[in-house]
């Protein structure tokens, strides 16, 4: 398989160029990245990134970001949660969060402020996604090992604007959104919007005679500002208000959408950010950009850890499981970026970070609450410069160093501190072939903190455990890790446009690779962050855009990924090395197509097709594959869009995490594969007013 993507790269990058005649740079395909330190087109930014804008949004009818993720090559994602929050890009990343704090392998920022851990977004007035893979150490620092995703929603214009719309959908789902834009003076400029969602979910809990136990109950408000008292200066304040009431009963003794818990949990979130932006072009040689971002966030999430109710079973046991905690979050960025430079641009810059995390756990099973309190301050110094060699041939190279100070206490009388000192970056050669056509290779450093395995050292206080103390003491604190990244990429459009396509190939390097490891004593379980020795993530991935006709457009992207663990066996002795990476499918395809038979009508298809994966690092459980296929019918005229559409149209029943252990005392709680499903078949019908 490498071979040929090898031979279609190639053949792409010839067959591009042969029709490249007489082309000037204004004619490449404007398309433009602005989460990298420059705004830069995406056909000459060296790197695998992806953007979605609002046509792609549409073609897939997405709502919320989790139902973008199908789509995009070397992009997973898990659940155990209301929604699939947990990203893993190129097989790298989280799939959950309990007692310990996760440090996040996938970052994701929302107009500069740091979402990373929490996930649950609506994309109502959403200007573009943009998808970064590989290690972003240099612009992202830790949070982006593996990659970063940028959403920015739309930004306040001097004119008067706004949208209404309404969707309603079965599962007793209905979404109502309004957008207002308006220019207060000349100078001033507003933009409002506010988005609510609700659904019963697509859960029947035959114990309590409901519909709604893993329902969706999400409210979010924006405001944002722009004032521009000048053409050197602009200054942007924004603040986002996100209210999400989702039920979590997703898990069934019966392996089906059919649960029997009688104390369903809950996926709570409540956040506000703020962010305050200032951009100054007014000096000779450089433009200065400062961002002060701050978000506190209160979640509660918790479930039903036996998934039954009382008089179920005699064997049965009885118990919930709560997670109360409490993010506050300050980060300030000051960076330069050079201009009026000859024959190199530079950007130099100062981040400066510090977060507080507070954990209540209400577990059944504790004597008293288990309270914890994490702290965590870093600062960074970041520089990249790019070096023109040659008129077709630009060298870039960066890199962040990044001090962190830790601080970890609880009521078990654990006490700890912990410094990192790390370091991350880019080095990029990139040849622009023709005006249309480029070819890149680069090797990036990226880095994730190590730290301290709360729950695993309050469990060495645990009667019932006390065979496990020294295991458990053993594994206290993890590693950080490291991950070098080697990649090799060509980028192209053919003269009218009508052919666009990038394909990039890589290897990764995994050095002290974190995973979440498991003990498992019948309904008794621990969770912890283990350290293999390393491991091995390679593949390639390519998106391709072809107009047929001007009535026709069809989208291709797909991916294949190869991962291994090296030097790692659970503590129930099974030894993985050697395995695939968890959340780590062989090969993606997403097939899409725009047709537009009529001026005011456009009908859309996405097809997406994933291979099946490991669920865990720790067990060989196996979700199988998926095939899901979306469609949408797009209707205009005048001011109004009226959209009848369907999100897994082929009803797939696919999962979204997966657990294997015993839980059914009606069986003797033998061992199980229990899967959380993704959505079943979805059709809705959405109108939009623009005015």
């Amino acid at each position: 398989m490498l071979p040929a993507f090898s031979a279609i790269a190639l053949l792409v990058s010839g067959a591009l160029q042969a029709e490249e005649q007489a082309v000037t740079v204004q004619d490449v395909e404007r398309i433009e990245v602005h989460g990298d330190f420059r705004q830069t087109n995406l056909q000459k930014l060296p790197g695998s990134v992806v953007v979605l804008g609002d046509s792609d949004i549409k073609r897939q009818s997405a709502q919320h970001l989790d139902d973008l993720l199908a789509n995009i090559a070397n992009l997973n994602a898990s659940a155990g949660a209301s929604r699939s929050r947990f990203l893993q890009m190129r097989g790298v990343g989280e799939r959950s969060e309990f007692v310990d704090n996760i440090n996040p392998s996938v970052g994701l920022l929302v107009d500069g402020i740091d979402y990373s851990a929490l996930g649950l977004l609506s994309l109502a007035d959403t200007a573009q996604l943009e998808v970064f893979r590989g290690p972003e150490a240099t612009r992202f620092g830790a949070n982006a090992l593996a990659g970063m995703l940028n959403l920015q929603t739309a930004d306040p214009v001097f004119a008067s604007e706004g949208r209404l719309q309404l969707t309603a959908a079965n599962y007793d789902s209905w979404q109502a959104n309004m957008m207002l834009n308006q220019a207060l003076t000349e100078q001033l400029a507003v933009r409002l919007v506010a988005d609510r969602q609700q659904s019963d979910g697509f859960i029947h809990n035959d114990f309590l005679k409901r519909e709604d136990t893993n329902g969706i109950n999400e409210t979010t408000f924006r405001l944002k500002t722009r004032y521009q008292p000048n053409q050197d200066l602009t200054l942007d304040w924004l603040w986002n208000h996100h209210d999400i009431d989702n039920g979590y009963d997703a898990f069934s003794l019966d392996r089906n959408r059919t649960t029997l818990s009688d104390q369903p949990g809950q996926d709570r979130q409540d956040v506000d950010a703020s962010a305050l932006k200032l951009q100054y072009q007014g000096f000779t040689s450089v433009d200065s950009l400062t961002q002060l971002s701050l978000l506190q966030a209160d979640t509660d999430y918790g479930y039903d850890e036996d998934w039954g109710y009382v008089g179920l079973h005699p064997d049965e046991y009885s118990s919930t499981d709560q997670y109360l905690r409490d993010r506050d979050f300050l980060s300030l960025e000051q960076r330069f970026i050079s201009k009026n430079q000859q024959g190199h641009n530079w950007v130099a810059g100062l981040y400066a970070s510090q977060q507080d995390i507070d954990l209540t756990r209400l577990y059944t099973w504790l004597e008293q609450s288990f309270i914890s309190d994490f702290e965590r301050q870093n600062l960074a110094l970041y520089a990249e410069n790019q070096q023109q060699l040659a008129p077709d041939l630009t060298l870039t190279y960066g890199g962040r160093l990044e001090q962190y100070q830790d601080e970890y206490s609880d009521n078990n009388g654990i006490d700890t501190d912990g410094d990192d000192q790390m370091w991350g970056g880019k080095l990029s050669l990139a040849y622009q072939v023709s005006p249309l056509s480029q070819i890149y290779g680069l090797v990036s450093k990226g880095y994730k903190v190590g730290g301290v395995n709360g729950e695993a050292l309050a469990e060495t206080l645990n009667p019932k455990l006390i065979g496990l103390k020294d295991f458990l003491l053993s594994k206290s604190t993890f590693a950080p890790e490291q991950l070098i990244n080697a990649e090799f990429g060509v980028k192209g459009q053919n003269a009218d446009h009508t052919l666009v396509s990038r394909v990039s190939a890589f290897y990764m390097w995994r050095d002290d690779m974190q995973l979440k490891a498991w003990i498992n004593q019948g309904t008794k379980f621990v969770g912890y962050i283990d350290n293999a020795f390393s491991g091995r993530n390679y593949g390639l991935e390519t998106e391709n855009r072809w107009q047929l006709n001007p009535a026709v457009v069809l989208h291709v992207s797909g991916a294949v990924l190869k991962s291994e663990i090296r030097g790692f066996v659970t503590k129930a002795g099974l030894d993985m090395s050697g395995r695939a990476q968890a959340q780590a499918p062989e090969y993606q395809l997403s097939v899409g197509a725009d047709w537009s038979p009529l001026e005011a009508l456009q009908i859309s298809a996405q097809f997406a097709h994933k291979d099946g994966y490991y669920y865990s690092d720790s067990e060989n459980i196996r979700a199988a594959h998926s095939n899901l296929l979306n469609l949408r019918a797009n209707y205009q005229w005048s001011q109004w869009e009226l959209a009848l559409w369907s999100r897994n149209l082929l009803d797939e029943t696919y999962g979204v995490r997966g657990f294997y252990f015993g839980n059914d005392p009606r069986d003797g709680y033998s061992d199980h594969l229990y899967e959380q499903f993704g959505e079943p078949r979805r059709i809705g019908l959405t109108a939009t007013y623009q005015f």
